[in-house]
């Protein structure tokens, strides 16, 4: 089964929870997640990812966190409303937490692929999470009186 077919028959069901109020991530995903563990706090990681309980950032784009439905432990699936280059859209997400809790897993980004992230230690966690907010695209322009 075709991983492309996975993610849409996975969106019906992160649906149908939706309303069920479950919009905070559990604290075993949150934190910062990078491409390669040597990566961590680093900024030039483009597979850095960052879980907060209701807020997920990628390396482009953010938003937060709509619809949390979690199977067992170690298995997540998410709908949020991303935000980034003065786009705004919907995405689904599912993550695998590997068991000693340091690996994240990612089928669902790269088709065909496992995506693995890496923990990042507690220094360099997500920060507190931010209420989102549209961003300006540019400054406001300054009146002149």
């Amino acid at each position: 089964m075709s991983t492309r077919f996975y993610a849409l028959a996975l969106f019906p069901m992160l649906l149908a929870h939706a309303g069920s109020g479950m919009t905070t991530v559990p604290d075993r995903f949150v934190g910062q997640w990078a491409g390669r563990a040597e990566s961590c706090g680093s900024d030039a990681d483009d597979l850095m990812l960052r879980i907060a309980p209701g807020h997920i950032t990628y390396w482009e784009s953010d938003g937060p966190i709509k619809a949390v439905v979690v199977r067992g432990d170690a298995e997540i699936a998410l709908i949020v409303e991303l935000s980034g280059e003065g786009e705004t859209w919907l995405s689904t997400a599912q993550f695998t937490l590997s068991p000693d809790g340091m690996q994240l897993a990612d089928t669902v980004t790269m088709p065909g692929k496992t995506l693995v992230r890496y923990k990042c230690p507690d220094a360099v966690r997500t920060p507190p999470e931010r209420v989102s907010e549209p961003r300006l695209l540019r400054e406001p322009a300054k009146v002149r009186h």
